[in-house]
């Protein structure tokens, strides 16, 4: 955090270990922290990891330099009327596109910034949804090159020694899938985004915000400073030809490739394997290295044959999405290495020996894991290089205090932990690259959306808690969480409403101007009148909305129905 800089933080880290592991020798650190970092490229799974993030990075360059997302928008414009139209378009479009959180970002928030701006969405909320969607998505996929990333750390820890498949009765892959049911914070976070943006409650600095878009029409703040764009690794998008076709075709053939690929390397080809038990002992690694090649393949082939790009530019066009992705790389490098690290110098050891001599209970380990996650998350700026120092501390903790029955919690409440963190600090690159494409303050953004990070947060911390006493059934702690998620959304909203005497339920432009008389911008706000009017009008059920709250329905059904498979 001192730095503000995640590089130089995460090597610092790595450094720190050899020189411990070098009894003090700098020179000799330096050397080892080198020698490591090869090591950890070196690894096969790691090096085909490394391969598919930057096709992936490929892909979506095809996706935004084709055009496609000047096709959506115009496909969609007639049909997004109001900011809440927007906002909840913003957040289905984020469930799409689930297989990278910088494409999603990029792509998500080049097609719908200019539609949430003329239909007066604050910045900040567009860079909420944006930020609060992609992350969670990823996480719990179903393919993306975070689950990659996940299912490596925990591979590591096999890997290492310190857990074996026979001992926790599942393979990397398949306990991450049971994982997912217990990683309630991006469950709940991502949820929050739907219900605020379809309810229209907002509480906070946020609702500020959109009061401030709604009545004034100023989508920004006075004095506020947007991120500049750094699409200029990829260039402007082409406006030869755009067609939707360069927009869903490459995203179909990642899915299709993926799930097929996935099939196949589990033995799902021999009669004798079944659907679930091929997806279980799949090689993840190669099935998403296929499917990110599919996707760049086909986003090249589509650009060419629809004639937004001419073959040079479409070669370029490949180095260009590397670019995208190198930062990404070297975040993910170096959290492997901060890994290797820890392990080297004995830190789960050491931490289990203090936490089993502590006597503290067991069973609480998934709140202890969760706050540890979310802070290491908020000081560095990376939810990655968390995943990578937490898990090999927390699995081996959990299995000697516990068992192998609490890992599927932990690794839930180590991920969101994580996430949470990332969504509070304003060092996260996920955070920055939300505020780039949705033209916000980064500031602005990351304190706008600090609220809804803490009371999705909050919610885990009570669930764990129920956990701990006992209540150990996915089937129960989902739909409370829910439940609890859904009333701390309306009493925070209408406490701050009531506090700053402004309307629950955000009135559209159109009935704001309505009721300029007797609530206009320079009138007193003690006016009820558009209130009741806002209330009154307010449409809760549109296309719009009922789209996106099928379309989340049948995700996460699917998403909860392959992890409880795998258990």
């Amino acid at each position: 955090m001192a730095t503000r800089q995640v590089l130089i933080s995460l090597y610092a880290g790595i450094w720190s270990g050899a020189l411990i592991a070098t009894s003090g020798n700098p020179l000799a650190a330096t050397a080892l922290s080198l020698d490591w970092i090869v090591e950890t490229v070196r690894d096969p799974f790691n090096a085909t990891f490394l391969v598919l993030i930057l096709l992936m990075g490929a892909g979506a360059a095809f996706i935004y330099k084709s055009g496609s997302i000047l096709a959506l928008e115009q496909w969609v414009g007639d049909r997004v009327e109001t900011a809440r139209d927007a906002q909840v378009l913003t957040w289905l479009i984020g469930i799409f596109i689930f297989f990278d959180s910088y494409t999603s970002t990029i792509i998500t928030g080049n097609a719908t910034k200019e539609l949430a701006n003329s239909r007066y969405s604050s910045r900040e909320m567009h860079a909420y949804v944006l930020d609060s969607t992609t992350s969670p998505v990823t996480t719990f996929g179903p393919i993306s090159n975070w689950i990659g990333f996940q299912v490596s750390v925990i591979a590591q820890v096999i890997t290492a020694g310190t857990l074996t498949v026979a001992a926790i009765g599942a393979s990397p892959y398949e306990l991450f899938l049971q994982s997912i049911p217990w990683n309630i914070y991006c469950l709940m976070a991502f949820l929050m985004v739907g219900l605020i943006a379809i309810t229209q409650r907002f509480y906070g600095p946020m609702l500020d915000a959109e009061w401030r878009a709604r009545s004034e029409r100023k989508t920004m703040r006075e004095g506020a400073s947007p991120l500049s764009d750094v699409s200029s690794d990829v260039g402007e998008p082409s406006e030869t030809n755009p067609t939707l076709v360069n927009f869903f075709a490459p995203i179909v053939a990642l899915v299709v490739a993926g799930l097929v690929s996935m099939w196949w390397l589990g033995g799902g080809a021999s009669p004798s394997v079944g659907i679930a038990e091929a997806f279980q002992e799949t090689d993840i690694a190669r099935a998403l290295l296929f499917s990110a090649f599919a996707f760049a393949v086909v986003g090249f082939l589509g650009t060419v044959a629809t004639g937004a790009l001419d073959l040079d530019t479409a070669s370029d066009t490949i180095v260009d999405g590397f670019k995208t992705m190198m930062i990404a790389v070297a975040i993910i490098v170096l959290a492997w290495t901060i890994g290797l690290a820890a392990g080297q110098v004995g830190t789960a050891q050491y931490i289990i020996n203090v936490v089993t001599g502590s006597g503290l209970p067991g069973e609480t380990l998934p709140i202890l894991i969760f706050a540890i996650s979310a802070f290491i998350a908020f000081t560095t700026g990376t939810s990655w290089g968390t995943m990578s120092i937490v898990t090999p501390l927390a699995l081996p903790l959990g299995y000697e205090t516990v068992g192998a029955e609490i890992l599927p919690v932990l690794l839930g409440a180590l991920l969101g932990g994580a996430i949470m963190g990332d969504h509070c600090s304003p060092i996260s690159d996920t955070t920055v690259m939300s505020s780039i494409f949705s033209g916000s303050d980064h500031i602005d953004h990351v304190n706008t959306q600090i609220p809804f990070a803490l009371t999705a947060g909050g919610v885990a911390v009570v669930m764990y808690t129920l956990y701990a006493l006992g209540i150990t059934s996915p089937a129960v702690i989902l739909p409370t969480a829910l439940v609890v998620t859904a009333g701390a959304v309306f009493v925070l909203n209408t406490i701050d409403a009531r506090r700053k005497n402004l309307p629950a339920v955000m009135p559209t432009v159109a009935e704001i101007e309505r009721g300029e008389t007797d609530f206009g911008p320079d009138s007193e706000r003690s006016s009820t009148g558009l209130l009741e009017r806002a209330s009154a009008n307010f449409e809760l059920v549109n296309t719009v909305s009922v789209v996106a709250v099928v379309v989340t329905v049948v995700y996460l059904g699917s998403v909860l129905a392959l992890a409880t498979f795998s258990g």
